[in-house]
Order: C-alpha cells, then structure tokens, then sequence
C-alpha cells in the first residue's frame, strides 16, 4: 500500500495566511502603539474637552471642528487642536 503524503488543504492555506496577515496586523498595531496618533476619536475628543456626545455632535455640525468618518467612526486631526492652542498662545 501506498502511504499518502499529507499535502496542506486549500483550507488550510487560507487558515495559514490569515493568520500570517493577523500576525502582521497585531505587530503593525504594537509598533504604532507607542506613537502619537495623528487623529482623535469622538471618545478622545470628548475627554479633552470635557463634553458630551450631543455637545460634540452639534459642534461637529456647525463645522468649527474639521472631521472625517470611516464607516462609522468619526476622527479628528490633532493638528487642528496643536495649532488652535499655538494660536492662543496657550502651547
């Protein structure tokens, strides 16, 4: 009898280089981890300015803050605060 020689599944490889790509992912994250972000989150944001979700979405809609969405997590670059508080003089 012939020993059949186990050869990886298409399944298999699927399962392999997803988790090569998670691998990847989870390294990228921990290295950008000790790195300023170059945006806020709405969770961010409302923590340093001490507001709530209304507040902030009626300042969102009045256009005084710049802002953009992905799907459905809105961000907000840090640079327009670094330069508000240079321009107030406060940084």
């Amino acid at each position: 009898m012939k020993k059949k020689t186990s050869t990886p599944t298409y399944d298999e490889e699927l399962l392999a280089a997803m988790l090569t790509i998670f691998e990847e992912l989870l390294e990228a994250l921990q290295k950008n981890k000790n790195n300023d972000s170059l945006y806020y989150d709405n969770a961010d944001l409302k923590r340093l300015l001490n507001v709530s979700d209304s507040t902030l979405f009626r300042i969102r809609k009045s256009h005084d803050i710049p802002y953009f969405k992905i799907g459905k997590k809105i961000f907000y670059p840090r640079s327009f605060f670094k330069n508000l508080l240079k321009d107030k003089g406060i940084l």
